[in-house]
């Protein structure tokens, strides 16, 4: 015999409270609305009441087409397989839950126009604003959220046109680090890989690199650009590095993918890390620590990154003409096994 179908459950609406408390259905919007002066406070706690015995949840879509606000935060990612991001986005997504908003995660398109559209369709649906990871320099991205009024904040970016806040790392403190160690080991050729010239991270960490060099009295090495903060992008990087004439004693990579790129073709040559040159990554992703050898690289301040960013988010949603503001963060050095002072030439006879 078969089964009888299982009746639906139909949502509560506000006409069936409206009926079980004998008012106007526009009453009772106003009593769950909190519209002061309108209801008295003994007919809005009835309402109250009622509206959770018959298990009434308000409707988020209604409530969003009266907002203009959907209480949805859409987080802006540029590689979704970069380990750097999960804990960003996690420590951003549980900061923001606290007060009542959902994340929608998306991935960076490369094309400036599908870029562009993203935002567009981000925006045409009505999110509260954007948190991008992946600010690059004139980001179409940032032109529609200019353009569109979007509470926009900067995480581990800086758009350099002052129009959004930020977060970020200081990145010149974090190069300093990495030569200081190697300068302190001994090493006085030190090579570059930095990261693409469109980021301003890897514009600001091989400034800085270029500057602290002659500083601490580093011979001229090679600085080669990487075309993506990437692991296949670090081994072609590296592969151009090692044509150089010279072959540097270490390598401080713009990133720690960009390093295991590097760790890659250096083994490709039979070059050992650290007896043959030393290595340095920056961020202190995930899992760096297990690889072999485990990598020295700067770690970046990741759960302050996110809670900064989740109040400055929070703070220009509450506060629309708050002027943009950078917070900086200071990075540390994670040294391991990757790095190891320079070999001595043994004595003659």
């Amino acid at each position: 015999m078969p089964l009888s179908p299982v009746p639906q459950r139909t949502a509560v609406t506000i006409d069936d409270i409206a009926k079980a408390a004998g008012v106007h259905p526009g009453t009772v919007s106003r009593a769950l609305r909190g519209v002061s002066g309108k209801v008295s406070p003994d007919k809005r706690a009835e309402i109250e009441r009622i509206a959770a015995e018959l298990g009434y949840q308000p409707n988020a879509v209604a409530a969003s087409l009266r907002t203009k606000q959907t209480n949805i935060a859409a987080i802006v990612v540029p590689d979704l397989g970069n380990p750097l991001f999960g804990p960003i986005v996690q420590g951003v997504e549980k900061a923001l839950r606290l007060h009542d908003l959902l994340c929608l995660v998306v991935q960076t398109p490369t094309d400036p126009a599908e870029r562009r559209d993203l935002v567009l369709a981000l925006a045409n649906r009505q999110v509260s604003g954007l948190l991008i990871l992946a600010a690059e320099s004139d980001d179409p991205m940032l032109e529609v959220a200019r353009q569109r009024r979007l509470p926009t904040v900067l995480v581990n970016r800086g758009s350099g046109d002052r129009h959004f806040s930020s977060v970020v790392s200081d990145d010149r403190e974090g190069v300093r680090l990495a030569l200081e160690h190697l300068v302190a080991l001994g090493h006085r050729s030190i090579a570059h890989i930095a990261g693409p010239s469109a980021s301003s991270t890897g514009r600001a960490r091989k400034t800085a690199f270029v500057e602290l060099a002659r500083s601490v009295g580093v011979k001229p090495s090679p600085v080669v650009e990487a075309e993506a903060f990437t692991r296949s992008a670090g081994q072609a990087a590296t592969e151009q590095l090692l044509k150089a004439r010279t072959r540097p004693t270490a390598i401080f990579a713009a990133n720690d993918l960009i390093a295991l790129g590097a760790l890659d073709v250096l083994r490709r040559h039979g070059l050992a890390v650290p007896g043959d040159i030393s290595l340095v990554g920056h961020n202190d992703m995930p899992l760096v620590d297990l690889i072999d050898p485990p990598l020295t690289t700067v770690r970046v301040a990741v759960d302050q990154m996110s809670l900064q960013a989740a109040g400055l988010f929070i703070d220009h949603l509450q506060h629309p003409q708050l002027a943009p503001s950078t917070r900086v963060l200071m990075p540390t050095l994670v040294v391991r096994s990757s790095t190891r002072a320079v070999s001595q030439p043994s004595a003659g006879p």
